[in-house]
């Protein structure tokens, strides 16, 4: 049974869309059609940096999810339509980080980026987060430029100079 969850965003910007994006956890064929939009080991690593190796597998996304914390999510226009986009939410006390961000190859360039981010923070809230961070792979800069408009700032982390550290105050959207 797929879990439903009702955090929804209008999504009338989109050319395509003619309902509302929504939030579900993910089933085994979700994770089969998000391996198809992993072509290489380059694009892997923009979506998961080192957390899953290449090729990667159903299984490595199955010994995620048992991280302690972790809540992964799989956005669609409704419940029973295929997915176009993933996140996580991993809970550490009031904050939550931000992983495995992806969207659909077919779908990219048409502001779903956004979406799925308010989709994300809306999570992270009802999760009793206050603040969401997040690690860019230091060169990605479509996804560090989609993050600042969606509200996120840089963030200094001297330990891990291969990533862009960017945080969101929560306490601000309420």
């Amino acid at each position: 049974m797929i879990g439903i969850h009702n955090k929804m965003v209008t999504s009338d910007v989109h050319h395509y869309c003619q309902g509302m994006a929504q939030t579900r956890a993910p089933i085994t064929d979700d994770y089969s059609r998000l391996l198809r939009w992993l072509p290489d080991a380059e694009a892997l690593y923009l979506f998961a940096g080192p957390s899953i190796a290449w090729p990667p597998t159903i299984e490595q996304f199955g010994e995620i999810a048992t991280r302690p914390g972790l809540t992964a999510w799989m956005v669609a226009e409704e419940h029973d339509q295929p997915a176009w986009g993933h996140f996580d939410l991993t809970l550490q006390e009031k904050s939550a980080r931000l992983g495995r961000v992806i969207i659909d190859p077919h779908f990219r360039g048409r502001g779903l980026g956004h979406t799925l981010i308010a989709l994300a923070l809306d999570e992270a809230l009802q999760l009793g987060a206050e603040e969401v961070r997040l690690a860019v792979i230091a060169g990605n800069t479509p996804a560090v430029s989609t993050y600042r408009r969606a509200g996120f700032r840089e963030i200094v982390d001297p330990e891990r100079p291969q990533f862009t550290a960017m945080a969101y105050d929560l306490r601000e959207r309420v």
